[in-house]
């Protein structure tokens, strides 16, 4: 089994996913851990700056407190300047608090949110002036419940920072472990992508060995092949001079017996010497079949493609058999199509097939019988190709071909029946479909039959219908529309 594109793809996006992993969540981790070491870092500034906001308040209470007592306008002063740094240290503690997260920051909002409510409630300047008309020591124990709220929720913040921290440290190492625990992961994977990745390696290193020794088998068969094709053909053109030869001398002489020219012939001989130039025409005709055929499979089979009324042909060749099909008690039809037929095509290999096919009908349909020809364009599934394409329809009211045996009867020496008493060698058909596809078309079994058969010649009549030949196995030759080859045998052979 081979490897599927897929799987190298899946293998190449499994290494490159592990690689990038391997860089990304490292990273990723230590930023994580990065922004909580920040967080760390500010709860010691944090917690330093609430010290400093606390001795800032408890000045400030001092100052107030001896000013209720003693009435001296200094401690107002010393409450004044004690309240201006506790707003300086509150300006200090919230950027250190937004670091911290929300939580801290609630708990400053608080804290400042008490400390302005106690310093609303003193009235430093009438503390003074009834001090100065002579009042006794003031007492505030308002003001000083208050205070202790202010002192007692700085105490609180501190807490929430030192919880934050320590969550915080907790999450650091959590972060740590969880990265560690993602790299050995990743490197674990990245091993088994590197391992996939080798064993995938190997398979594609056998893969290519096992290809290239198929390679080297099938170049070998070619080879084997083409040697055998050309001992064919030495065999066969040695049946040509060793064998056709003589056959076409023994001809001449039954000719010449037939004649009367030595002895006169008597009657009861004559039908022994039709029979034996019946023999002798059959024995010629299997030979040059044979010759067809192995000219096609070796690329020797040369055709001359010239502008061509298919028409015209179609029409003379079914007029070739007329005579043998009414002799047989059948009854010959030809339809044309009302579209023109001019394609570019060897017209002498078109008769060949189409003797082919109307020979066979003749020969395979009970008397009385009918058999038609019909021309006509077509496209479709059915086609052997995209695109137009010319039709010459040959079909009979016989026996019919089963669909199990539509393509075994164009294979070499193939015999549909063989009890028929019928005579044939079986290479009529087999030599129509090579001729069909050495013009670029094909010679298919129509489908749409209820009785006989229906062969379909297939020829390309408009651009892009053209049926893709096995590159060097057939020749095709070219010439100006006013040349025709006659080069080959036209002659029609027994049918099969």
């Amino acid at each position: 089994m081979g490897i599927r594109p897929w799987q190298g793809r899946a293998a190449l996006a499994f290494v490159l996913l592990t690689l990038a992993a391997l860089v990304v969540v490292p990273v990723l981790v230590q930023k994580r851990v990065s922004e909580l070491r920040s967080e760390i870092e500010a709860a010691e500034p944090a917690r330093t700056t609430i010290t400093q906001l606390r001795f800032d308040l408890l000045n400030g209470m001092f100052a107030l407190s001896e000013l209720l007592l003693t009435g001296n306008p200094e401690y107002a002063g010393t409450y004044t300047a004690a309240y201006a740094a506790e707003r300086a240290t509150f300006e200090q503690l919230a950027p250190l608090a937004a670091r911290l997260g929300p939580e801290v920051v609630e708990g400053v909002a608080q804290v400042q949110a008490l400390a302005d409510e106690w310093h609303e409630r003193i009235a430093v300047d009438e503390i003074v002036r009834r001090r100065a008309e002579g009042a006794g020591p003031l007492q505030s124990p308002r003001e000083r419940h208050r205070f202790g709220e202010v002192l007692r929720a700085t105490v609180s913040l501190d807490s929430v920072i030192v919880r934050a921290a320590a969550v915080n440290r907790a999450q650091i190492r959590e972060a740590e472990h969880l990265g560690l625990a993602l790299t050995f992961v990743l490197g674990l994977l990245a091993l088994l992508a590197a391992g996939a990745v080798a064993a995938l390696n190997a398979r594609v290193r056998r893969l290519a060995a096992e290809s290239e020794r198929r390679r080297q088998e099938a170049e070998a068969a070619l080879a084997e092949s083409a040697r055998a094709n050309e001992a064919r053909m030495r065999l066969l053109q040695g049946i040509t001079h060793d064998v056709k030869n003589p056959l076409g001398a023994a001809k001449g002489y039954a000719e010449l017996l037939a004649m009367g020219i030595k002895v006169p012939v008597r009657p009861e001989q004559a039908p022994l010497l039709e029979g034996l130039q019946r023999s002798v025409d059959g024995a010629l005709a299997i030979i040059t079949d044979l010759l067809d055929v192995a000219r096609a499979d070796s690329g020797a089979l040369a055709v001359r493609h010239v502008e061509a009324d298919l028409t015209v042909v179609a029409r003379e060749a079914t007029e070739d058999h007329r005579v043998a099909a009414e002799a047989a008690g059948h009854v010959l039809e030809f339809e044309r199509s009302p579209e023109p037929l001019e394609v570019r095509t060897d017209p002498e290999r078109v008769r060949q097939v189409l003797q082919n096919l109307l020979s066979n009908a003749v020969k395979y349909t009970p008397t009385p019988g009918r058999i038609a020809v019909r021309t006509e364009v077509r496209s479709g599934e059915e086609a052997p190709g995209a695109g137009s394409w010319a039709t010459i329809r040959v079909s009979d009211t016989g026996p019919g071909i089963p669909k199990n045996q539509r393509e075994v009867i164009f294979n070499e020496f193939s015999r549909l029946d063989e009890s028929a008493g019928l005579k044939g060698h079986g290479l009529g058909l087999a030599i129509a479909r090579r001729v069909a596809r050495l013009l670029g078309g094909d010679l298919t079994v129509a489908d749409d039959t209820e009785v006989g058969a229906a062969f379909v010649l297939w020829l390309p009549h408009a651009a892009g219908g053209a049926r893709t030949q096995p590159s060097g196995r057939i020749r095709s030759e070219r010439s100006t529309p006013s040349t025709v080859s006659r080069s080959s045998p036209s002659s029609p052979p027994a049918q099969e």
